[in-house]
């Protein structure tokens, strides 16, 4: 039951841009709109249209204290329909009209030095796939993360397919959380999505995943990538690369998209998705 209502969950945390509603939600996961509500207020204690609106209010947060986007252009992109709708739903979030609280973010993140010891570039990746299963707990409090036997124990069987596959773990609310914007009162649930990074030569549409598993595509884009050396540097070279993208002032800046943690041969590689 609690996999429906986390696959319920992933697909609002996708279309947060888009109008869809409670019936498209139901015919997403095959059940009926009354079910949908009850058992989501069950599993999170929050109905789906509340969860969607405060997911929705955690990127535009984002988007506003990270990227120069007008209010009108943050609006539509986190899935509402005019300027005003979003300015009241985001003082009731956050006490603070969105124009506020960028202004209040600013002093506190454009450090004019970034943090010691990590290194920021530009890069652009190839289309690629993800096999992800979701977490509802923060990296910190997972056992064994990194840990190719931990990652992949459900998918060994796998194993001779995605022989070049790679260690990943996504994280949804870290940007939300870095600039104190994430709802913690309202959903006690951190997520983190660990598993697999396919290489360029694998595809995975013909396989048949675990139960808890969910392919993801990942397109072509440019991601801000930030190499550092164990888990315990993450939070670091979150800092860095923010404070790198804002003293660039040029047209990249997050898309607020879910970062990513790779786990290269001697190193970890942060990934922050970006829009032009």
């Amino acid at each position: 039951m609690f996999n429906a209502m986390t696959r319920a969950e992933i697909w609002l945390q996708d279309t947060l841009d888009q109008s869809l509603g409670i019936e498209d939600l139901a015919n997403h996961i095959g059940y009926s709109s009354s079910q949908v509500r009850r058992q989501f207020r069950q599993s999170f204690h929050i109905s789906p249209s509340a969860y969607r609106e405060i997911r929705r209010l955690e990127r535009a947060a984002v988007l506003l204290a990270l990227t120069p986007l007008n209010i009108a252009q943050i609006a539509i992109r986190c899935g509402y329909q005019n300027h005003s709708s979003f300015s009241r739903a985001f003082q009731r979030c956050y006490q603070f009209s969105p124009r506020s609280f960028r202004l209040k973010l600013k002093t506190t993140l454009q450090r004019p030095v970034p943090p010691h010891g990590f290194n920021t570039r530009i890069e652009k990746t190839t289309g690629r796939q993800m096999i992800l299963m979701r977490l509802y707990k923060a990296p910190e409090h997972i056992k064994g993360l990194g840990d190719e036997s931990h990652h992949n124990m459900q998918l060994a069987c796998l194993q001779t397919r995605l022989r070049r596959s790679t260690t990943i773990i996504a994280l949804p609310d870290i940007l939300a959380d870095r600039i104190n914007a994430l709802n913690n009162e309202s959903i006690n649930s951190y997520r983190t999505d660990i598993g697999l990074y396919l290489s360029d030569t694998d595809n995975a549409q013909d396989i048949a995943l675990p139960v808890l598993y969910r392919r993801v595509d990942i397109p072509t884009h440019y991601y801000a990538s930030t190499c550092f050396d164990s888990l315990a540097g993450l939070y670091g070279a979150l800092t860095h690369t923010i404070i790198y993208l804002l003293n660039r002032q040029d047209v990249w800046h997050v898309s607020g998209h879910p970062p990513q943690v790779l786990w290269k041969a001697n190193h970890l590689e942060l990934r922050i998705p970006l829009i032009g």
